[in-house]
């Protein structure tokens, strides 16, 4: 990783400009980190800081023979150099997709067996109706029929509380 920095003083404000240059054969993971006493003020989209940036600089992946163009500012003096490679290391030949990742994390709701049934009375028919539902749900055979009949008891349940409180 070779970098190209300038740092420039203005109104109280250090901007420091680098160029990062992955010169190797493989697409590098690197932390570029702010040596200026202070914390970086990352470049921001829409209000919300681009992906990548922290407080202390920036870490992201930079391809083979690529040169990324960072810039940021600080309210510390510039330091000489402003920033240094803190670590790089090789990448993973592909970053997982948001989807991959919350696929790896599985299923959050609680099992089964950890949530004990309502306490409430019911009528048999409505609990039987229920106890059925469930059992479809657990195994993933829910129909329209079951969908539209719950989402019906719903409704007509908010009315009723309404009406009772």
């Amino acid at each position: 990783m070779e970098l190209e920095t300038a740092a420039h003083r203005q109104h109280g404000v250090t901007l420091v400009a680098v160029r990062v240059t992955n010169d190797g054969e493989h697409a590098r993971r690197v932390r570029v980190a702010n040596r200026c006493d202070g914390p970086v003020l990352p470049p921001r989209e829409q209000g919300v800081p681009v992906p990548g940036w922290d407080d202390g600089g920036w870490e992201g992946v930079v391809d083979a023979g690529a040169t990324k163009p960072l810039g940021y500012a600080t309210p510390a003096p510039p330091a000489d150099p402003p920033v240094e490679v803190a670590w790089s290391e090789r990448a993973a030949e592909s970053e997982p997709t948001a989807a991959e990742t919350l696929a790896d994390l599985g299923d959050p709701r609680p099992p089964e067996d950890a949530v004990s049934p309502p306490t409430t009375a019911l009528p048999d028919g409505v609990r039987e109706w229920l106890d059925e539902v469930a059992e479809r749900a657990a195994d993933e055979e829910t129909t329209d029929a079951d969908r539209d009949g719950v989402a019906a008891l719903a409704a007509r349940t908010t009315r009723l509380r309404e009406d009772v409180e």
